[in-house]
């Protein structure tokens, strides 16, 4: 079985202690904190699980054993594809070993849904650190308890939808942290203002992370890793985190803990949903792409396919910000579903990158086409080894030394299916929406969150209660085909095997 962890980012730069010297009892502080935990999120621990302090060789035995998971030549070329992406440029090169090293010198702790246990390293520990490091675990326990934390792996997709399960899973532990620390200083705070509170830290930059990270470093090593470790791992940490609270935070005052607990049945599918929660909560989807297959392109003997994946919002904003495009933000806005592949060539040390987007209109279509232009000047340093159409609401881009019009030709036969956008409705997961789906749905209509029988996954548009609006969604979907889940191995930033073991649920 896959494991499922958090890995904490530690804010303080914490000694390593002895195995002997006197530390806190985990477990009294878990059964003091478990009942207020329990309180504030509106969910009963029903079964048990342990806490345990670890020495930092097991934890970094358990973050070295998700990295060991990743295919050899992926990890070879790791940082020949994340150039190619555009998710990093200049200074030394990034491996697989650059990013665990990162994170086994900020380990905090870490909750594990196989062991069902929360590790916490070996340190010295200030109870005030230890209090809210436990509050945010124990929220962990609660979702493994009531909503199976493994399958947030197994029902990503690709690795934009993982990092919005992330977001989804660390904001709502983040924000009952919040939550817990009001109220244990006796502090009433108005929505109005703990929403300007987290929209504040929500838009904390990456760089500024990684400063005050350093800052709080006083061993030379670990300061030279953090430096060494690119923006995109510490935007990682901010979307699941900070945006995730905010995301959640959202949900909560929209329809209150209810309609967070729906979100882990109808999951958010990109991180488009994450940054704009009011699209989540209307209910608009993505377009899956799909890439045509390989075998018969008449360049596919002089290249190998290093990587296949989404980028989605998440991903273009940090292309734009490794090369300061300054309107990141609003030129990732508007994105409607992408895929791209990373091919190196089988002679020369070259990489190609294909990439087909699609957008909400064609006004976001030219934004972001205008700002990856910008993009392009400098990744490209003048050349014309790419290539960048806009079709529509469609842009597609090939960029490579060798083969360009082949590759573009590629794209060129990509076609766009409708995504997971149907998949709520299949109720029996056949891939079809059609008589037994709705006679399911008939069963439950008219039911509310008031009746001890209601099931929220037929409560489509979020209300409370299964009604003739969520029959005019069901009716307007019946008969539409579902494109199943592709095999290919999402990779976006990292790929996701390396993300459940390693990153994780990273703070």
């Amino acid at each position: 079985m896959k494991k499922l962890c958090r890995i904490a980012l530690a804010i303080l730069a914490i000694p390593v202690v002895a195995l002997s010297q006197n530390l806190p009892d985990l477990t009294a502080l878990s059964e003091r904190i478990e009942p207020e935990i329990a309180q504030i999120r509106s969910l009963n621990f029903v079964r048990p699980f342990t806490v345990r302090y670890q020495t930092n060789a097991e934890i970094n035995a358990f973050i070295d054993a998700g990295a060991d998971e990743l295919p050899q030549n992926y990890r070879q070329n790791y940082d020949l594809i994340i150039r190619a992406i555009g998710l990093h440029r200049g200074g030394d090169p990034i491996s697989i070993e650059t990013i665990t090293g990162a994170t086994q010198d900020q380990v905090a702790a870490y909750y594990d849904s196989e062991t069902r246990s929360v590790n916490i390293p070996i340190r010295t520990y200030f109870l005030a650190e230890l209090e809210p490091i436990m509050a945010h675990e124990l929220v962990h326990v609660l979702q493994d308890m009531h909503f199976g934390l493994a399958r947030l792996i197994s029902d990503a997709a690709n690795s934009d939808q993982l990092i919005a399960h992330q977001a989804l899973v660390e904001g709502d532990a983040t924000l009952v942290e919040t939550l817990w620390l009001f109220a244990d200083s006796r502090q009433v705070v108005p929505d109005a203002e703990l929403q300007r509170v987290i929209d504040r830290i929500a838009d904390i930059s990456a760089a500024e992370i990684k400063r005050q990270v350093k800052d709080l470093e006083s061993d030379p090593q670990a300061v030279k890793k953090i430096e060494n470790t690119p923006d995109f791992f510490w935007d990682q940490l901010i979307t699941a985190y900070f945006r995730g609270q905010a995301f959640v935070f959202a949900l909560k005052r929209h329809g209150g803990w209810p309609a967070v607990n729906r979100a882990y049945t109808n999951l958010p599918s990109s991180s488009e949903h994450i940054f704009h929660p009011d699209k989540y909560i209307a209910g608009e989807s993505p377009e899956e792409i799909a890439l045509p297959d390989l075998a018969n392109e008449p360049f596919a003997g002089d290249w190998e396919l290093l990587d296949r994946d989404t980028l989605g919002e998440f991903g273009l904003r940090n292309i734009f910000n490794a090369f300061d495009i300054e309107t990141s933000h609003t030129a990732a806005a508007g994105w409607h579903g992408d895929r791209y592949a990373v091919f190196k060539h089988q002679q020369a040390n070259a990489a190609a990158f294909v990439l087909f987007t699609t957008w909400d209109t064609e006004r976001d279509a030219t934004e972001f086409m205008t700002a990856y232009k910008n993009v392009l000047a400098i990744k490209r340093r003048g050349t014309e080894d790419f290539r960048i159409e806009q079709r529509g609401t469609d842009v597609l881009i090939a960029e490579s030394p060798r083969d360009l019009d082949l590759l573009f030709a590629y794209l060129e036969k990509v076609r766009s299916t409708p995504t997971v956008a149907f998949k709520v409705f299949d109720v029996n997961d056949d891939l079809k929406i059609d008589f037994e789906d709705f006679l399911a749905f008939a069963t439950h209509f008219g039911r509310s969150r008031s009746d001890p029988d209601f099931d929220p996954r037929f409560d489509f548009d979020n209300d409370g209660m299964v009604g003739f609006e969520d029959f005019l969604a069901f009716a307007a979907a019946f008969g539409k085909p579902i494109a199943p889940t592709p095999n290919a191995k999402p990779a976006v930033v990292i790929d996701p095997r390396f993300i459940h073991s390693a990153l994780g649920f990273v703070r």
